[in-house]
């Protein structure tokens, strides 16, 4: 089969409700390594899910085909795998390992979501063979005594490498020319297509299915360089994955760059949030003040905006034309008056939404508020709260996405579920300290307007977490 006729091939099993493929055939396998650290043993295979709702992977088989010269046949590293993964989404990865939990845990700072041992039985081949992973199509992988685990077919997805000459690649094409037992890098999928053997070395980023990704030291990423009479570029492209956009920086100059402007953009969203505060304080005095000089400025350089091109300004030196041309079409948005949906003059009035009474007599800022409601006081008082809270989850969750970029620039672990959503050991995740600020506004009954109910709270904040993933490319763009 050509590579042609494997990508339609995926693509239509990709776009078609395939009941067969709808649990856990939707999916590759992404990174091998054999051996690390000088020690031969400590071998990982990582899943990438292309789709959602890939995580019964129960019962599923880990295969590796020998070369001639290796004496050929095949072994199976794992044959009924004992669980599935709890969490599912595009680009989420799991990950098998060897030799146990506890070596792998201290060699990469990380725990694999399944083990077997090398040293007992088998290995990965290191320069030449084919490793295969899945099941037949179904609904679930079936009971594994039932399908023969020496077809190569059989498998949801395989890599073959080297002069790879055993059981016949499913798809036909080519093996990589990498292999898994480089000492010092992993073989790395560089394209979403089933059995296209379209792998090449990069620094081990094994990464398991609660999206931590561990390392085995320092690691000088392979570079790519081109060449002409103009120009020379070296790039090596690592994508956040999950539910984040962009990519890790190529360069520190560029990964500066991208801390930067985050922290930029999350002082102006805060800074812009005070402004509004003021102008509803502002708006139960007849007639409300325009608040423009706060956001825009007036030339003195202490307004949100002019803060936030102050920052751009010093920051760009560093920067990359993307972040560049990506961090002024964001702050354009948001600047924008509240006939654009995603600026925060429009989504100002999510926050005060209550009465009648608009907190901007310019008609620029969405809000309004209830001059009447024998409860005022409180009600504006809980709007100022949520605001706040929402600048500082949004600045917070920033802050997550640098410490991410850091640390896979570096090739460190990083969890960073824990540092956004849950801590499971100081509860000072960022969604949480936004819900436990929540939970002292019901406690003391303040938030009585009906449009911001918990409910309707606890949805801004998805919202804001949303609107930091989506423009995390901004920062971090591909390239």
């Amino acid at each position: 089969m050509s590579r042609f006729v494997a990508t339609l091939a995926t693509l239509f099993a990709l776009l078609t409700p395939h009941e067969t493929q709808a649990l856990f055939h939707l999916a590759v396998i992404d990174e091998v390594k054999s051996g690390a650290n000088g020690n031969p043993s400590i071998q990982y295979v990582e899943i990438r899910m292309l789709s959602a709702n890939q995580t019964l992977v129960a019962h599923s088989r880990l295969t590796v085909f020998k070369c001639s010269g290796d004496g050929g046949g095949s072994a199976v590293l794992i044959a009924d795998l004992p669980a599935n993964v709890p969490n599912g989404g595009p680009n989420l990865r799991w990950i098998m390992a060897s030799p146990s939990a506890a070596v792998f845990l201290a060699q990469s700072g990380i725990t694999p979501d399944f083990t077997w041992d090398a040293t007992v039985i088998g290995s990965i081949p290191t320069a030449c063979g084919m490793v295969c992973w899945g099941a037949p199509s179904s609904t679930v992988p079936p009971n594994p005594p039932t399908w023969d685990a020496t077809n190569p077919a059989n498998y949801t997805d395989c890599v073959a490498y080297g002069t790879y000459d055993g059981a016949p690649e499913p798809a036909g094409n080519p093996p990589a020319g990498a292999t898994p037992g480089d000492p010092t890098f992993s073989l790395r999928r560089a394209d979403d297509l089933m059995f296209s053997n379209n792998f090449t070395l990069d620094c081990p980023s094994p990464t398991n299915n609660a999206n931590m990704m561990g390392t085995f030291g320092s690691c000088t990423p392979p570079t790519t360089t081109s060449t002409s009479t103009t120009s020379t570029t070296t790039s090596t492209t690592l994508a956040f994955g999950g539910d984040d956009t962009g990519c890790v920086p190529d360069t520190k100059g560029h990964l500066k760059c991208g801390d930067g402007l985050g922290k930029a953009f999350g002082k102006a969203i805060r800074a812009v949030i005070k402004c509004h505060q003021k102008q509803a304080h502002a708006a139960f005095a007849v007639p409300p003040a325009d608040d423009e000089a706060c956001e825009e400025g007036t030339g003195t350089g202490k307004s949100a905006k002019e803060k936030l091109d102050a920052a751009i300004a010093k920051l760009s030196p560093l920067c990359s034309g993307q972040q560049l041309s990506g961090a002024t079409a964001e702050e354009t948005t948001l600047f924008a008056s509240k006939t654009n949906p995603a600026s925060l003059d429009a989504q100002n009035g999510n926050v005060y939404c209550d009465g009648t009474t608009s907190i901007d007599a310019s008609g620029d800022d969405a809000g309004t508020v209830d001059m009447a409601a024998a409860d005022a006081k409180n009600r504006l008082k809980c709007a100022d709260t949520v605001g706040a809270e929402l600048g500082k989850l949004a600045a917070a969750v920033i802050k997550c996405h640098q410490k991410v970029a850091d640390a896979r620039f570096a090739f460190k672990p990083f969890d960073e579920e824990a540092c956004e959503e849950t801590d499971p050991v100081k509860h000072k995740a960022a969604h949480e300290k936004y819900s436990a600020a929540m939970d002292k506004l019901d406690l003391k009954g303040t938030c009585t307007q009906t449009c911001l109910s918990r409910t309707s709270r606890d949805m801004l904040a998805a919202n804001v977490i949303s609107q930091i993933e989506a423009a995390n490319e901004v920062a971090y763009p591909c390239p």
